[in-house]
């Protein structure tokens, strides 16, 4: 391979030669070039790549190779090899690795890439293994690592427009068990407005779940049962989707209504909205009204002091299209950035994460990434917020330890986990229902 001649000159947008094609390998190793082919062009595709490396490696996003970027590149090798597994507690650029995997099969819907290996990451593993077939345990071996980057040079691959028969023409393809592909993600998601496939969510693998939903829809249509979706029965569920949403468009529109097997326009612009204001987590926007988006939708009516119905009324829709997206505070950002500082040794007094936090220093830092300002010890922290029945992530929880009253906090992350800054670890994640801290738990408290 040709040497990458960064000392000469930089690598930038517009330039084509063999450097930027070794550039775009480079790249594509570590999970950030996704496009299927390296192509010795640095167009914007490239830029983006090169722009989101030097941010995870903290480096000026600049979009330009110099020589930083270079041996940043050549020197943050991927320390996964193959027989070793990633699980719970792992961090690093091979977790980094993964999660932009999983992202990219639409398995990992985190807003951003935290290279810690923590619940959200095992629960993506695990959705990729029972859609894969494999044992869901959330752990990756060699075999689920092999797998997914199998799925992700498929869907890398460019998609050929259709089929064609002996003749030249078009012809619908022919989808059953084992098939992959984005064919199989759209008769899922037709199969699920039409109530018939009941799996969680939608693959681009054709399993049990998918021939079976198949054959229900062929049984009450009256097709050949086969479990297979050949021309004549993929034209049969396009039909069916065409009179729904043509009996959806016809219904009075006096008031809103958007409920579970909802699609159209209508669920789109909803969806859309919640996606902006933090609530819709899905990675697509699909026009059907799921279980996601019931659940979405919830959350929005709570946050507004309405009945959490999971239903849209017209009182739910005008609220929601008039409500602005706070730009100041997000709770998955929050998170996030408390993600990135595992690791960080305990110091008393400590406040930042050059010379190491103690556990309101690390509080206070957080939060004021988010535009908060928190009082300096545990003792003011506790005073100053609202409290809560049970704490939602994002909520500080407290414990009495050395002395009587909150001497201790961290952060609520969701499945009984908080992260702070303790004497032992430094900043690192601990359970709430540990004997522990269970014993010392005093409650929790919102300060957003």
């Amino acid at each position: 391979m040709v040497p990458l001649a960064v000392e000469a000159s930089e690598l930038k947008l517009g330039m084509s030669n063999e450097q930027v094609k070794e550039l775009q390998d480079l790249l594509k190793a570590k999970g950030f070039f996704a496009y299927h082919t390296s192509t010795g062009y640095f167009g914007p595709v490239t830029e983006k790549a090169v722009k989101e490396f030097q941010a995870s490696v903290h480096l000026t996003p600049t979009g330009i190779v110099d020589k930083a970027t270079y041996e940043k590149l050549k020197s943050s090798v991927s320390t996964h090899q193959p027989g070793n597994v990633l699980k719970m507690g792992a961090k690093g650029e091979s977790v980094s690795v993964l999660q932009r995997n999983l992202k990219t099969l639409g398995y990992f819907t985190y807003p951003k890439i935290t290279g810690y290996y923590g619940s959200v990451t095992a629960e993506a593993v695990k959705r990729f293994q029972q859609a894969y077939g494999l044992k869901a345990d959330g752990v990756v071996d060699s075999q689920t690592l092999q797998k997914i980057q199998e799925a992700v040079q498929r869907k890398n691959k460019p998609q050929a427009a259709s089929k064609q028969n002996e003749n030249g023409t078009n012809s619908s393809p022919v989808l059953k068990l084992g098939t992959r592909g984005k064919e199989v993600s759209q008769l899922q998601l037709h199969l699920k407005t039409l109530g018939y496939f009941q799996y969680p969510t939608i693959t681009d693998y054709y399993g049990s779940a998918t021939s079976d939903a198949v054959r229900k829809f062929q049984k009450e249509n009256g097709l050949k049962v086969t479990g297979i979706a050949d021309s004549i029965t993929l034209a049969k569920i396009r039909q069916a989707i065409e009179q729904k949403e043509k009996s959806q468009a016809a219904a009075p529109k006096r008031d809103v209504y958007l409920a579970i097997g909802s699609i159209g326009e209508q669920v789109k612009q909803v969806q859309m909205k919640l996606k902006q204001l933090g609530y819709f987590t899905y990675p697509t926007i699909t026009g059907y009204y799921g279980s996601v988006t019931a659940e979405a939708v919830k959350q929005f009516q709570k946050s507004v002091q309405l009945p959490a119905t999971g239903t849209v009324d017209s009182q739910t829709y005008e609220l929601l299209m008039d409500k602005e997206a706070n730009k100041t505070f997000d709770v998955m950002d929050l998170i996030a950035d408390a993600a990135e500082l595992l690791g960080i040794p305990y110091v008393w007094g400590g406040e930042t994460p050059e010379t190491g936090f103690d556990c309101s220093g690390f509080l206070v830092y957080v939060f004021k990434k988010q535009g908060i300002s928190l009082p300096r010890t545990v003792a003011t922290i506790w005073n100053a917020g609202k409290p809560v029945n049970a704490p939602s992530v994002g909520d500080i929880v407290f414990f009495e330890t050395y002395q009587p009253g909150a001497s201790h906090a961290g952060i609520y992350i969701g499945n009984n986990q908080f992260i702070h800054s303790g004497g032992t670890n430094g900043v690192s994640i601990s359970r709430l229902d540990s004997p522990y801290w269970s014993q010392r738990y005093l409650g929790a408290k919102r300060y957003y």
